[in-house]
């Protein structure tokens, strides 16, 4: 069955977990972050919203052991790396910095509604689309984009706008994702937006 491409008038660009600590260890980052920034400033351009996600470490003593546990499973660090506020690693990467005006959100989990307003504040502004971008592919864009499509948002993974630790992982997730929710380029993406308002 052949599925029409989504509108993206009521989108917003998330821009997962791109920190030093995170982004900055994907297999892909060189050929990632000049995509993101396009994504970026094509939805600064057309006044849509953007999104920053910042994976921030709970207190000492309160890790997520379950969670720890899946990033070790992913050959990520776990608990090696905190993501305390202001630490180098938490700080979101220089070349793709938030606008003031921009939400920025700290979350704990690789999924954006877990812990934080997001659901809330996309209703508010009657987003109703989710265009996924960041590290890792295979953690927080597939745990956000199914939990998404199970909340009533419409997913769409920019296939060359998100990365992993490894190609292998990278590869895999698109595969499950294909079959979840939408992937696209971002040339498709970005050709597709809206005039704006």
């Amino acid at each position: 069955m052949a599925v029409e491409p989504l509108e993206l008038r009521r989108s917003s660009l998330i821009v997962w977990d791109m920190q030093m600590g995170i982004a900055g260890l994907a297999f892909n980052r060189a050929a990632l972050v000049p995509v993101v920034a396009d994504l970026i400033a094509a939805y600064r351009a057309r006044g849509l919203p953007v999104i920053f996600s910042q994976h921030t470490s709970p207190p000492e003593g309160w890790a997520n052991p379950a969670m720890a546990r899946s990033m070790a499973r992913r050959g990520l660090p776990a608990g090696g790396v905190r993501f305390t506020a202001g630490a180098a690693e938490w700080s979101i990467l220089a070349e793709l910095a938030p606008r003031p005006e921009e939400l920025v959100l700290p979350k704990a989990t690789p999924s954006f509604f877990v812990g934080t307003p997001l659901e809330s504040l996309l209703r508010v502004r009657g987003i109703d689309t989710l265009v996924l971008t960041g590290v890792s592919t295979d953690g927080g864009i597939m745990g956000t984009a199914r939990h998404a499509v199970n909340l009533g948002f419409f997913a769409l993974v920019v296939e060359d706008g998100v990365g992993a630790m490894t190609a292998e992982a990278h590869s895999r997730a698109l595969e499950v994702l294909r079959a979840l929710c939408d992937v696209e380029t971002s040339p498709e993406v970005i050709a597709r937006l809206p005039a704006r308002a």
